[in-house]
């Protein structure tokens, strides 16, 4: 026969506020486990098996609860470790992934390719938003590996072009083929940024907005 307090009766009777069960913490746990030994019959007691099984739940929700907190600490710590190494790159130069480059008003822009084999020819065209052709870096023949470029923002018709941004489109002839291969520019660090929820840092270049710094090659 089950033996209950003039308490027990009374919580029992009450009607408790709901909680969800996937918020349940370790003090709620214990206080499940509590109830359940304060209203077992004393005749037919918890068998130890059982019990024992329930306190190695109650150490997993510790174990989690514990790890959770550490996880929290650790991202904070990332957090603040990447804004700190982000910042260094105010006011540098960096190479970074990219087709576009920004013509400023006075100054030569630069970047580089790399070829996969050597080639007889290595072009690099400037096209405009429109997609227009305005200039064209002509390189020449290039042996395979990296090939520096420097335009100094003169377009085909001899003038040098307005400030803003450009794509670049190079190519190098293979055999009898042309193929086309991606550019890498340098560009100067304005300011850097992480975002709250997570993720890469972010630069600001100046003339080319904001990019990864996962598309960051070289620091120069």
């Amino acid at each position: 026969m089950e033996l209950r307090t003039i308490s027990d009766l009374q919580q029992a009777t009450a009607t408790p506020a709901k909680k969800d069960a996937s918020s349940l913490d370790q003090q709620d746990f214990m206080k499940l486990m509590l109830q359940q030994l304060k209203s077992q019959d004393p005749f037919k007691p918890t068998d130890n098996t059982e019990f024992i099984s329930q306190m190695a739940q109650l150490t997993s929700v510790s174990g989690i609860s514990e790890m959770n907190a550490n996880l929290a600490t650790l991202t904070e710590s990332l957090y603040s470790a990447q804004l700190l190494e982000a910042s260094s790159l105010i006011g540098k130069e960096v190479l970074i992934n990219s087709d576009q480059i920004a013509l400023p008003t006075s100054g030569n822009v630069s970047g580089q390719l790399s070829l996969p084999v050597s080639s007889t020819a290595v072009n690099v065209e400037v096209l405009a938003p429109s997609g227009e052709v305005v200039g064209k870096m002509s390189l020449g023949p290039q042996r395979a590996g990296e090939v520096n470029f420097d335009w100094n923002g003169v377009g085909l018709s001899g003038d040098r072009l307005p400030p803003g941004k450009y794509t670049l489109q190079a190519s190098y002839r293979n055999g009898n083929t042309v193929e086309a291969v991606a550019t890498q520019v340098n560009a100067s660090v304005d300011s850097v940024s992480v975002p709250s929820h997570g993720g890469s840092a972010q630069l600001q270049l100046d003339g080319l907005g904001s990019v990864a710094l996962s598309q960051v090659v070289e620091i120069r």
